[in-house]
C-alpha cells in the first residue's frame, strides 16, 4: 500500500484521492444517511430515495415499489448470522431477507439509529426510546429506571457491545441483557451525545460527538478535544491504523497523533454534510454525504493539478529546486514551483509562447535549473534569474538532458546530440540522429537513445550503433543503469534489460505483466525499487531480479506518464503525468492482505431461477434442464476492476479454469450426474478469495438411463435370449423326435419284416431238419445206438437253435420294446428253465402302471444278463429257491435274481466268460451290476437309471 502524503493541516497544495459514486454511477439518490456491509461484503446505503446495494461495480436499488415502507430511509443494521438486513426509515422498520421485505407493524416513527450486538440481536432508536427487534415485532427496552428517559444515540462497538447515551443520565452499555452505567464525571449529564465510538486501539477510551463539540472519555474523566473543529459533527469512525475520522456538516476531518487534516472541496473532497463514515472489511473508509453520494478514500497517492494552482494538469517534467524542499514542475503552461506548502508560477523571460512549453527541467551540480522547450529555446535558472543558453539557434526541440560525472551537460534534440560548452556558451553537435533518452554508461561514454535503437558516444566523438538484440529499430525514450545492467525503455516493445558483460538481453512487456509497452520514465529509488512510468500507468520492478512487483491493494491507476518525469525527494516519488503530478511514498506501509470475497448471486435454468438460500441445498433437475447459467460476484472494494475468477465443475472438471473477468458461466448439455460448481475470486495481483463459493446440483438421467430401466432391459434381454434358446432347443428337439420317429418307424418296419422273414425262412428249415431227422430215425434200427445218439444230438441242437432263434425274433419284434414285455419274457424264460426241476422259481415284479419304453440295445443286454444268471442258477447254484424281482422307483430300475444255494467265489468266477460278459453288457448300457455270493446264497442286482433308459432309445 502506498501511503498518503500529508503536508499540513490547512494546506491546499495537493489534492487527496477520493473516489466518488453518485446517481450517475447507479446510486438511487445522492443524499446518503447511512452505510453498512453485509456478510457477503456488499455495501448497503440508505438515502432519502430508497436503499442501494453496491458490489464494487454496480448498484442495485430498492424502494417502495419493491416493498419498503418508505423511501425516506435513515439507518441500517445487519444480522450476519441470519443474513438479514434491517432498515430504519421515516415510517418505522423494515426487514429484508434477500427475497422480500417485511415491514414491522406499529412502527410509524422515525428510526434514525439501528445497531446489532454480537449475538445478532438488533436494537432500534425510535422516538428517543430503545426497542429490541424480534422476528415479527419489537419490544421496548428500558435503559434506566426513568420512564421518561431520552435516548440520543445508540452504537455497537467492535466487540459487539451495545452503548446508549441517555440525556441527563450519562453513558450506558448492555452486558448480559442488563444495562450498566459507564462511570464518568457529571459533565456527561449536560451533553447531548449524537454519536459514540469506543476506541479499538486505546483501552478505556471513548469518543463522543456532542452538540458542544468532540469529547473523549478516559479513566472516568471527560474532556473536550479538537477545539479547532468548530462545526457540527455528524459521524465518527476509526480506521485500521487507529486514526479517527469525523464527518461534519461541512466536510470531514482526519485525525492522527501527529496532525489533523480537513478534507473539503478545495483538496479533493466535498463541502457537503457527511452523515456517516464506515470502515469496510478491507479497511477502506467510506463517507456518505448529503447531496454528493458516497466517497471512498484512497491513500495510495496525492495529486497536484489545476485544482491546486497549476495552469495545466499535464505535468511534463519534475526536478528538485535550488532550495530545500522545493519542487519544480514543468507543463505546457509554464513552470510551477511547490514551496512552503504552496504552488507558485515562475515566469519565463520570453515573449515566445513556445518558451512556456516545457519539455524538461534538470538541476545540475550547482543547483542551476536547466529548462528545455520544443522550439522555444534552452534556458537556465542560475539561482537569481532565467537566462537563455542557445542564442543563435532556432527550432531546436530539446528532448532530454543529463550531466555526466565530469559536469558536462549533454542534450538530446531533434537535430541530434549536443554538448554544451560552458566556456564558449555554445552547443557542440556530436551526432545527427534524432535524440531520445540519455544516460552516462561510464567515464567518457554516453548512450543516446534514438528512434532506431541506441548509440554509444565515446570521448565526445561520433556515435556508433549498439548492436543489441531487440533494441535495433526500437525507439528508445529512457534508460537506467543498474549494476552491469542497462535498462532501455522503448516506445514499442516495453523494457529491454541488457547485461553489458554477457551481452544477454531480457524483455519485459505487456505480455509478461507491464500495463503498457510504451515506456516513458525509469527511476530506481532508495529502496532499490525500479519505478516504470508507462503510457497506461505505473509498474514497479525488483532491482535484484527485475521481476514485476505485484501490489495487493493498489488501484490500477490509468494515467499516461511523461518522458523522464520521475524524481525521488525526501522519501517521496514525484511522477509527471497527463493528469497532474502524482506523489507516492517511497516506504509504504505493509500492504493489506485482506482477500476478496465471492458469492453466487443466481443460477438460471430454463425452468426458473435460484438465488440466495435456495442455493444452500442441492438442486435436483430433470435431464431436459441440463443447461445452467451461473452468475457470481467477487467483491474487492479496494480495487473492483482487478477482480477475476477461476471456476471448476466437479463431476466434469477436477482443476480450476484460467483466471478471467467473466462473472457468469454457462454450461450446456450437461450429462446426468451429481455436480458441484466452485468459483474463487482472484485479483490481478494474485490475492485469492478467502472463501470458495459453491452450490451442488444433480441432473437426473432420462428413464432409459436409470438403473431400474437398465436392470429391466438386461432382464428382458436375458428372458428373450432364454426364450430364443428355448424355442431353438424345442424346435431342434421336435426335429430330433421327428427324425427319431421316422427312423423308429423305419426300424419298426425293418425289424418286423426281418422277424417275419427270419421266422418263416429259418423256421421252415428247422422244421425240415426235424422232419428229416425223424424220418432218418425211423429208418435206423434200434440197435444202431451210435447213429441214434447222433440223431438225438441233432434234434437237441435244433431245439436249442429254435429257442435262441425265438429270443432273437422276440427282440426284433417292436411290440416287445417295453419294460414290462422284457420282464415278462425273462419271467417266462425262468419258468421254462426251472419247469420240471426241484427248484422253485418265484417272481416279484412292480413297475407301476406307467408303460416304459426301452431300446433294443437296452432290452437285449438286460435279457442276456439275466438269461445267463438264470442259466447259472439252474446249472451251478444247487439252490432250492430262485427269486426274480424288479422295482421301478423315482427313475431307478432295480432288477434282482436271488438264490439260496451255497454260493461261489465271485473273484474266481470272473476268470470265466459268463460273469465277465455280464459286466461288459452292464457297462454297455451304463448300468451298475453287483454280484454278491455267500453261504446263504447268491444275489445278482442290476441298477439302471431311468434317464439312462431314455438316453439309450433307438436312434
Amino acid at each position: 500500500m502506498l501511503f498518503l502524503l500529508v503536508f499540513c493541516v490547512n494546506g491546499v497544495a495537493q489534492r487527496y484521492n477520493f473516489e466518488q459514486y453518485d446517481i450517475e454511477d447507479g446510486l438511487t439518490q445522492s443524499q446518503v444517511t447511512s452505510i453498512i456491509q453485509d456478510g457477503k461484503h456488499r455495501l448497503w446505503i440508505t438515502t432519502l430515495g430508497g436503499i442501494s446495494c453496491f458490489n464494487g461495480k454496480q448498484f442495485t436499488s430498492y424502494s417502495k415499489t419493491n416493498g419498503l415502507n418508505s423511501n425516506f430511509t435513515l439507518s441500517l443494521a445487519v444480522n450476519k448470522q441470519k443474513d438479514l438486513l434491517f432498515i430504519g426509515s421515516a415510517k418505522g422498520i423494515s426487514k429484508y431477507d434477500g427475497h422480500s421485505f417485511y415491514n414491522y407493524p406499529n412502527s410509524d416513527r422515525w428510526v434514525n439509529r439501528l445497531t446489532t450486538d454480537k449475538n445478532g440481536t438488533t436494537y432500534a432508536l425510535n422516538g428517543k426510546r430503545v426497542f429490541k427487534i424480534n422476528d415479527r415485532n419489537f419490544e421496548l427496552t428500558a435503559v434506566t429506571s426513568d420512564t421518561a428517559e431520552t435516548i440520543t444515540t445508540i452504537k455497537t462497538d467492535a466487540r459487539g457491545k451495545v452503548w446508549a447515551a441517555v440525556y441527563t443520565k450519562g453513558l450506558y452499555y448492555l452486558e448480559n441483557n442488563k444495562w450498566t452505567e459507564r462511570k464518568l464525571d457529571k459533565t456527561i449529564q449536560d451533553l447531548i451525545v449524537t454519536n459514540i465510538l469506543v476506541d479499538n486501539f486505546t483501552k478505556d477510551k471513548i469518543w463522543l460527538l456532542t452538540t458542544e463539540g468532540v469529547y473523549v472519555a478516559k479513566n472516568n474523566m471527560l474532556s473536550r478535544v479538537l477545539p479547532q473543529i468548530d462545526i457540527k459533527c455528524m459521524s465518527i469512525e476509526q480506521d485500521h491504523k487507529g486514526n479517527i475520522w469525523i464527518g461534519t456538516n461541512r466536510g470531514a476531518y482526519y485525525i492522527t497523533p501527529e496532525r489533523v487534516i480537513y478534507f473539503n472541496s478545495k483538496n479533493g473532497f466535498t463541502d457537503n454534510v457527511v452523515n456517516d463514515i464506515f470502515k469496510d472489511a478491507e479497511n477502506n473508509i467510506w463517507l456518505g454525504t448529503d447531496g454528493s453520494g458516497i466517497y471512498k478514500f484512497d491513500d495510495n497517492y496525492v495529486t497536484f493539478d489545476e485544482t491546486q494552482g497549476l495552469n495545466s494538469k499535464i505535468v511534463m517534467t519534475i526536478t528538485k529546486g535550488p532550495a530545500v524542499g522545493e519542487i519544480w514542475m514543468g507543463s505546457y503552461s509554464g513552470i510551477f514551483v511547490y514551496k512552503n506548502k504552496m504552488v507558485s508560477k515562475v515566469n519565463m523571460p520570453s515573449g515566445n509562447e513556445v518558451s512556456s512549453h516545457i519539455n524538461f527541467l534538470y538541476a545540475d551540480h550547482k543547483k542551476h535549473i536547466w529548462i528545455g522547450t520544443p522550439g522555444g529555446g534552452l534556458w537556465r535558472h542560475n539561482g537569481k534569474q532565467i537566462e537563455q543558453m542557445d542564442k543563435g539557434y532556432r527550432s531546436i526541440a530539446y528532448n532530454a538532458i543529463i550531466e555526466d560525472s565530469s559536469n558536462n551537460i549533454w542534450l538530446s534534440t531533434n537535430y541530434g546530440c549536443f554538448q554544451y560548452d560552458e566556456s564558449s556558451k555554445k552547443l557542440i553537435r556530436i551526432t545527427n540522429q534524432f535524440g531520445g533518452g540519455l544516460m552516462e554508461m561510464g567515464r567518457d561514454s554516453i548512450i543516446m537513445g534514438s528512434q532506431d535503437g541506441a548509440y554509444l558516444i565515446m570521448k565526445k566523438k561520433n556515435a556508433r550503433r549498439l548492436n543489441i538484440k531487440g533494441i535495433n529499430g526500437s525507439s528508445i525514450l529512457c534508460m537506467l543503469k543498474v549494476r552491469e545492467y542497462i535498462i532501455f525503455g522503448t516506445a514499442d516493445y516495453g523494457i529491454f534489460i541488457w547485461n553489458s558483460k554477457t551481452r544477454a538481453t531480457r524483455n519485459i512487456s505487456s505480455k509478461t505483466g507491464l500495463v503498457s509497452d510504451h515506456i516513458y520514465s525509469l527511476l530506481k529509488d532508495s529502496r532499490g525499487i525500479i519505478w516504470v512510468g508507462t503510457g497506461r500507468g505505473i509498474n514497479k520492478l525488483n532491482s535484484a531480479d527485475f521481476n514485476i512487483i505485484k501490489n495487493t491493494n493498489e488501484n490500477d491507476l490509468l494515467v499516461e506518464c511523461n518522458q523522464n518525469a520521475m524524481i525521488e525527494t525526501n522519501g517521496y516519488i514525484w511522477i509527471g503525468t497527463t493528469k497532474g503530478a502524482l506523489v507516492y511514498r517511497v516506504n509504504p506501509l505493509t500492504a493489506s492482505k485482506i482477500k476478496p470475497y465471492i458469492y453466487i448471486s443466481s443460477v438460471n435454468i430454463p425452468a426458473g431461477n435460484y438465488k440466495g438460500k435456495d442455493l444452500n441445498k442441492r438442486i435436483i433437475l430433470p435431464y431436459k434442464n441440463n443447461s445452467i447459467t451461473v452468475n457470481y460476484t467477487g467483491i474487492y472494494l479496494s480495487n473492483p476492476a482487478s477482480v477475476m475468477y477461476k471456476y471448476r465443475l466437479i463431476g466434469m472438471d477436477s482443476s480450476y479454469s484460467e483466471a478471467n473477468s467473466n462473472s457468469s458461466m454457462n454450461f450446456t448439455s450437461i450429462p446426468p450426474g451429481e455436480y458441484t460448481f466452485q468459483v474463487k475470486a482472484i485479483t490481478k495481483h494474485g490475492l485469492i478469495s478467502a472463501n470458495t463459493a459453491s452450490f451442488s446440483f444433480e441432473i437426473l438421467p432420462p428413464y432409459y438411463q436409470t438403473t431400474i430401466f437398465k436392470f429391466f432391459t438386461v432382464f428382458l434381454i436375458i428372458i428373450l435370449i432364454m426364450l430364443t434358446v428355448y424355442i431353438i432347443l424345442t424346435l431342434n428337439e421336435r426335429k430330433r423326435k421327428l427324425r427319431l420317429r421316422i427312423k423308429l418307424e423305419e426300424q419298426f418296419k425293418i425289424r418286423k419284416q426281418t422277424a417275419e422273414d427270419f421266422h418263416d425262412d429259418l423256421g421252415n428249415k428247422l422244421t425240415r431238419i426235424t422232419v428229416l431227422s425223424e424220418v432218418l430215425s425211423s429208418m435206423i434200427s434200434k440197435d444202431e445206438t451210435e447213429k441214434r445218439a447222433i440223431l438225438t444230438k441233432i434234434s437237441k441242437n435244433v431245439d436249442e437253435l429254435y429257442i435262441g432263434t425265438r429270443d432273437i425274433l422276440w427282440s426284433l419284434n417292436p411290440k416287445n420294446d417295453t419294460l414290462n414285455q422284457l420282464l415278462d419274457h425273462i419271467k417266462d424264460f425262468g419258468n421254462e428253465m426251472f419247469n420240471e426241476t426241484a427248484i422253485s422259481f418265484k417272481v416279484d415284479i412292480d413297475t407301476g402302471d406307467k408303460e416304459t419304453k426301452v431300446s433294443l440295445d437296452m432290452s437285449r443286454n438286460i435279457l442276456m444278463i439275466f438269461k445267463e444268471s438264470i442259466h447259472n442258477a439252474l446249472k451251478h447254484a444247487n439252490a432250492r429257491n430262485v427269486t426274480f424281482s424288479t422295482r421301478l422307483n423315482n427313475g431307478l430300475l432295480l432288477i434282482t435274481l436271488e438264490d439260496d444255494g451255497p454260493g461261489f467265489d465271485t473273484e474266481y468266477a470272473k476268470n470265466g466268460h459268463g460273469i465277465n460278459n455280464m459286466y461288459v453288457r452292464a457297462k454297455r448300457i451304463r448300468a451298475d451290476l453287483n454280484i454278491t455270493s455267500g453261504s446263504s446264497g447268491t444275489a445278482i442286482c442290476l441298477i439302471v437309471n431311468f434317464s439312462t433308459l431314455k438316453h439309450f432309445k433307438n436312434v
